[in-house]
């Protein structure tokens, strides 16, 4: 053995002289095996961590080995969220009386993370955990859902979901975006609102978003059709443990999640509501926020900063209730506003009366009230509210509720209603009890335009130029007021689509109309008896007129 610090003479080197590159290779070795023992580690930690999952699954594209680096940025509250998500799919969420949840809602405001977490790597780590289940993913329409599917399988095909669930594997044939099948029977189903999922189960039921925009959630045919395919075809493919998560970003107080936990909404449920949490996170924290945060500190203040929040408060107002702080209510709104509301404490003379009414007389609306509105006009053309009538009421009652209205010394000169909630609805009875009483009612049908906001315009405009009167010391004038401050975002409507009937009755009073000698004889109001009368008369003397050379 050569003595210490001797000299090889073939190398020059010293016998206890290490080759650097030789030590650099053990070296880069040793971290590959420590590397890969994290990686592992995070992979295996990844299975039960809903958050983990995201960022292993979303390596940054400049440094895809390395696990502090991902594409998806996540703050506070996205990690409060996944550990709520991560507890509510292991059973371990409950309620303050030691319930186990089921039935998770959480809400917080647009481009902040929740679809990509909550929904698509949600299902895509579920599925990879069991793969024998079944899971159905809402969305608002077809081709989102679709996009939602194409994500989903793009995220089970990568090598980190393999290495997190390297058994995991895709039925072959099984691929199509909007039906993925696990081979071991299990299937993910993505449906737009109203799509088919009959004969589909669901062990896990996600619910993202069902309006696409602002214009959807004003609608009420639509808002019912979401409600209806929630409760009616969605809710019922549930299965096993019936985990439901429905995630949205709120547009309007009549939503989803409005007819599940708003006690004002005619749809809600005490207890249907006590079987969902529903966790809502504002993008400017109020008080007692769930996060702790003091009031006004933004939620995600790297990304959405307060001046970003205030400048979209200043804009719009009712979007900033609605989209960012999850409160689809505002103090000021869109058609009507606080300031230009008029009040009056007594009448002045020389007065016209007008009334309306919004009737709830379809099936969808069994749970809504009637609006009765008697108006009287002065000769400024000035607008005062004189007397109301709102309540839910069975036809017997709306009828004897009319001829109340429509009696006494200020009897209205014409009643306008929709077209059809009369004649469709109370006609019959109205009828019997006009005769009945000596009560006639000049009721003039009309039919409005589709859109509510479109239909409100022609009260609108007179309420901006502070030519309509509330009775100040009437019980329903701030309930009145309030509906209109909120429309068109509010529970209700009733009281504004009867008062836009009074604006465009009014409004057809001044529009120029043919000449009383080129045409025939008007039809009375509802309930005249001598229409055919007042035709033939008609008919008889313009053949006169012709035969004597008239027109």
């Amino acid at each position: 053995m050569p003595a210490p610090n001797a000299i090889n003479p073939r190398t020059g080197k010293r016998f206890d002289f290490i080759d650097p590159a030789h030590q650099d290779a053990e070296a880069v070795a040793l971290r590959r095996h420590v590397a890969a023992l994290k990686r592992q580690s995070t992979a295996m930690a990844a299975r039960s961590s809903l958050l983990t999952y995201t960022k292993f699954t979303m390596p940054d594209p400049e440094a895809i080995n390395d696990l502090s680096r991902s594409r998806y940025e996540d703050a506070r509250f996205h990690r409060e969220i996944a550990a709520v998500l991560d507890k509510f799919l292991a059973g371990e969420l409950t309620f303050d009386d030691g319930r186990v949840c089921t039935q998770l809602i959480f809400c917080m405001p647009p481009r902040h993370g929740k679809t990509e977490m909550a929904t698509k790597r949600l299902a895509a780590q579920y599925s990879g955990n069991h793969p024998e289940h079944d899971i159905i993913v809402a969305a608002a329409g077809d081709d989102l859902a679709g996009d939602f599917g194409a994500d989903v399988r793009a995220i089970i095909h990568s090598p980190q979901h393999k290495q997190v669930f390297p058994s995991h594997k895709l039925r072959r044939g099984g691929n199509a975006k909007d039906n993925i099948q696990t081979d071991v029977g299990g299937r993910m189903i993505f449906a737009g609102r109203g799509g088919q999922i009959n004969g589909r189960g669901a062990h896990l039921l996600l619910v993202d978003d069902l309006y696409k925009d602002a214009n959807e959630a004003r609608s009420q045919a639509i808002r019912d059709q979401a409600w209806d395919w929630l409760v009616k075809v969605a809710l019922y493919r549930r299965m096993g443990k019936r985990l439901t998560i429905i995630t949205m970003t709120r547009w309007h107080s009549d939503d989803i999640i409005g007819r599940l936990t708003d006690p004002e909404n005619a749809h809600y449920n005490a207890e249907e509501a006590k079987s969902w949490k529903i966790i809502r996170l504002p993008g400017l924290a109020e008080e007692d926020d769930p996060l702790g945060r003091p009031p006004g500190e933004p939620l995600w203040p790297e990304r959405y900063n307060l001046d970003y929040h205030l400048a979209n408060q200043r804009r719009d107002p009712l979007g900033f209730a609605a989209l960012t702080q999850q409160r689809p209510t505002v103090a000021d709104g869109v058609l009507f506003r606080r300031e230009t509301i008029q009040y009056y404490d007594t009448l002045p003379e020389e007065l016209r009366y007008y009334a309306a009414s919004d009737h709830a007389v379809g099936t969808s609306q069994r749970n809504d009230p009637s609006c009765f509105i008697k108006v009287a006009v002065d000769r400024q053309s000035n607008i005062y509210i004189v007397d109301c009538d709102w309540r839910r009421m069975p036809t017997n009652v709306a009828v004897e509720a009319m001829l109340t209205m429509a009696g006494g010394n200020t009897r209205p000169l014409l009643w306008w209603a929709e077209r059809g909630h009369i004649s469709k609805s109370i006609g019959p009875f109205l009828r019997k009890r006009m005769v009945e009483t000596s009560t006639y009612i000049n009721i003039v049908e009309v039919t409005p335009a589709t859109d509510k906001e479109q239909r409100a315009q022609s009260i609108a405009a007179r309420v901006a130029m502070g030519k309509v009167y509330f009775p100040r010391k009437a019980v329903w004038t701030e309930r009145a007021i309030n509906e209109m401050l909120a429309f068109p975002n509010g529970n209700h409507d009733d009281f504004v689509d009867a008062l836009a009937y009074i604006g465009l009755g009014l409004q057809s009073q001044f529009k120029p109309g043919t000449p009383a000698s080129e045409r025939g004889p008007k039809q009375p109001p509802f309930g005249s008896l001598n229409w055919l009368k007042m035709t033939d008369k008609w008919a008889k003397e313009k053949a006169a007129e012709v035969a004597a050379g008239g027109f």
